[in-house]
C-alpha cells in the first residue's frame, strides 16, 4: 500500500501547517503556471534588478546547469600515516591548484570554474606534516597520523 492509496492528498493550507510558514508557498503554487509574470513581480518586490532590464520567460525560469568536473579524491589510513590521492579533472591548470589541510580535512582550490573540493580524512592527522608529490597523473598527499591520547581525563558535570 502506498501513500497515495490512503485517500486524497491534503490541501496547501494543511501542507503549510505541517512544513512551516517560512517557505514562500505562494511562489510554489505558481511555479508550474505557463505565465511567468508572477516571477517578475516577486523579483521586483525583492529589489533585484534583472540584467538589461529584461523580464523572465518560461525558459529563463529554469536556470542553465553548468557542469564542472570534480576531482577524484580518496584517502586511506595506514599504520602511521594517511595517504590521500587526488586525480584532477581534465583541463586543470596544475599551477593554479592550492591545497589546505586541517586535522580532519583536505581542501583543494583552483579547479576549473573556480571550484573547490574537500575530502574528509579517515582519521586525525598532523596537518603541517603533509607532503604533496605529482605521481602517475595524480597528486599524492602523505600526512603523519595524530597520535591518540591514552590518558584519562576527568569530566566536570555542570549544574
Amino acid at each position: 500500500m502506498s501513500f497515495f492509496d490512503e485517500g486524497p492528498l491534503p490541501d496547501w493550507s494543511t501542507i503549510r501547517q505541517l512544513l512551516g510558514k517560512d517557505l514562500p508557498w505562494d511562489l510554489i503554487k505558481q511555479w508550474e503556471h505557463q505565465d511567468a509574470s508572477w516571477l517578475d513581480d516577486y523579483i521586483k518586490k525583492l529589489g533585484i534588478a534583472m540584467p538589461g532590464g529584461q523580464t523572465t520567460t518560461a525558459a529563463s525560469v529554469r536556470p542553465e546547469v553548468s557542469v564542472t568536473a570534480s576531482p577524484q579524491m580518496e584517502a586511506r589510513k595506514e599504520q602511521k600515516r594517511v595517504v590521500a590521492t587526488i586525480k584532477p579533472p581534465p583541463g586543470t591548470d596544475r599551477s593554479a591548484i592550492r591545497m589546505h589541510a586541517t586535522a580532519d580535512r583536505l581542501r583543494v582550490s583552483g579547479l576549473p570554474g573556480e571550484a573547490t573540493a574537500s575530502l574528509k580524512l579517515p582519521c586525525l592527522v598532523l596537518p603541517k606534516t603533509g607532503r604533496v608529490v605529482w605521481k602517475n597523473g595524480k597528486w599524492v598527499v602523505v600526512f603523519r597520523r595524530k597520535p591518540s591520547r591514552q590518558g584519562e581525563v576527568e569530566l566536570f558535570i555542570g549544574e
